[in-house]
């Protein structure tokens, strides 16, 4: 007799290879194969922003949302590292949830730099990001590491770390 799986334990097992496959693993991507900057959204304030102006320049993406434990957890150091390290462009890509949402939770964590409303996940399509927090890493030269963990949020130690390294 064959036994089945338990719906549970093919979920958890689907999870796990997701997890293995597109989260904990870092992508680097070279300067040269990354046009993903070329894009343009709008702040939570309302103003234009173009992807191009982070180009030569180390940078910060940081896609979250409002909701996510992880993200809440991320905040407070996320905002913390970016007014460490003025030479670093931190820019926040928030979605899945409405602006309102999203301006409490920059309020609530003070994140005095710029973020991006991409209700529309536009932009977190660009850089295939699959579920939140998840971070890239720009170098002044162009190239990039890309790092999702959808199991835990990054301590502020490894960020601030890896902030240090783009320098």
């Amino acid at each position: 007799m064959v036994r089945l799986l338990s719906p549970l334990k093919v979920f958890a097992a689907a999870v796990f290879a997701a997890a293995l496959i597109f989260g904990l693993a870092e992508a680097p991507r070279s300067a040269a194969a990354d046009d993903r900057l070329q894009f343009t959204g709008t702040t939570l304030g309302g103003a234009p922003f173009n992807g191009a102006s982070l180009q030569g320049k180390p940078a910060v993406l940081w896609f979250w949302t409002p909701w996510c434990p992880f993200c809440n957890a991320e905040a407070p150091g996320v905002s913390q590292v970016a007014a460490a390290n003025p030479g670093v462009t931190f820019v926040g890509v928030a979605a899945h949830s409405d602006v309102a949402a999203m301006q409490n939770f920059v309020s609530k964590y003070n994140l005095n730099f710029t973020n991006l409303n991409d209700a529309d996940g536009s932009i977190w399509a660009r850089y295939n990001v699959p579920w939140q927090p998840a971070y890239v890493f720009y170098r002044a030269d162009g190239s990039s590491t890309f790092v999702n963990n959808p199991t835990a949020a990054m301590p502020q130690n490894e960020l601030a770390g890896r902030v240090a390294a783009l320098r």
